[in-house]
């Protein structure tokens, strides 16, 4: 059985990200088994990384938070899902908290040299949504914060799902994107079944 690990990365629990990625969800559980873990960031308990270098020095973050439930459940999963509202162009703080705290992963592969994920490259999307039309640079903040993230945690893209113009078109709008989402997680659950990749 696949676990899938989905953060939602907005303040609404109900919201635009969170639709979209019970969809994915939804696409993913329709090609086979799923335990699929979706927390709210907004709702857990994390510390902002002080950095103070001491996951340089022993891999861990010393900090006890909720990020030690995201901790093993990234070292666990088999496929990732993070969805996040755009806000001044870049990724929600609720987000951006999280990633900041994952630290220690780049200590481990860089500092330290050890292989955390023994050598699995899990399939993973993310989800960006803004509520202004379209304009130029909207989602490339994100996007690079992102793709360093997967970098350090042992994820390859396999999609980017980014919605703009949300704030005159709503999602309940849009039947094509829901549909979009549903085969992402399809494609998202048949990376699973084929391996993923090798570090």
């Amino acid at each position: 059985m696949a676990q899938i690990l989905a953060l939602l990365g907005s303040p609404k629990t109900d919201g635009t990200n969170s639709v979209l990625i019970d969809e994915l969800v939804r696409g993913a559980a329709s090609c086979g088994d799923v335990e699929v873990q979706k927390l709210v960031l907004n709702k857990l308990k994390i510390i902002p990384c002080q950095a103070c270098d001491a996951c340089m020095h022993t891999g861990r973050c010393h900090l006890k938070d909720d990020m030690e439930i995201i901790y093993e459940s990234i070292i666990k999963m088999d496929a990732f899902i993070l969805g996040a509202p755009i806000y001044f162009s870049g990724i929600s703080a609720q987000a951006k908290l999280m990633i900041d705290r994952c630290q220690p992963f780049w200590s481990e592969k860089y500092v330290r040299k050890n292989d955390v994920f023994s050598g699995r490259l899990r399939p993973g999307i993310f989800v960006a949504t803004g509520g202004q039309a379209a304009y130029e640079g909207q989602f490339i903040g994100s996007l690079y914060v992102m793709k360093l993230l997967f970098k350090m945690i042992g994820v390859k893209s396999i999609a980017n799902l980014t919605l703009d113009n949300l704030d005159s078109k709503p999602l309940a709008q849009r039947p094509d994107d829901l549909a979009q989402a549903f085969e992402l997680g399809r494609k998202l659950m048949e990376d699973c079944k084929g391996g993923g990749g090798i570090l």
